[in-house]
């Protein structure tokens, strides 16, 4: 009898469907930039955000010169979002500070209900001051991928 309740178990824990992914690795390398991005959420639940690093390296003249090479860590990140197949990050990053600070605004959005295919994404980088009416703002295409 033992037998048969642990192989019910078993089979009821092997049917379950599978979670969704809790790591995700963004790339991006056009005329723009290169973006590298790896991030993770915790698997419990609220699946709160447990691991952010990325590198951006901009080839654009558009970039400025302040943002050309940027390395992204957690407290750079303002908004994450993962949920069924779906990512959304936000990341801001600021040179200086006073009346000459700029800012750089990086989103990046991607979507895939597979996880075993990549996930096709878009980012948007934007540029301002704080006199600055209209900004520069540069999108492109990236790929994402379900750890």
């Amino acid at each position: 009898m033992w037998r048969g309740l642990l192989l019910t178990i078993a089979m009821c824990v092997a049917a379950t469907p599978s979670l969704a992914a809790d790591r995700y690795y963004c790339a991006a390398d056009d005329t723009n930039l290169k973006l590298s991005v790896d991030t993770g959420f915790a698997d419990a639940p609220g699946h709160k955000l447990n691991h952010f690093r990325g590198a951006l390296i901009g080839k654009s003249a558009q970039i400025p010169a302040d943002f050309r090479t940027m390395m992204l860590d957690s407290s750079q990140l303002t908004q994450n979002w993962a949920h069924d197949g779906d990512l959304r990050l936000f990341i801001t990053a600021l040179n200086g500070n006073g009346d000459a600070a700029r800012s750089a605004e990086l989103i990046i959005t991607a979507s895939g209900k597979d996880e075993t295919a990549p996930m096709p994404g878009s980012y948007v980088l934007s540029f301002a001051t704080p006199d600055d009416t209209q900004g520069t703002a540069i999108k492109g295409h990236l790929t994402c991928s379900a750890k």
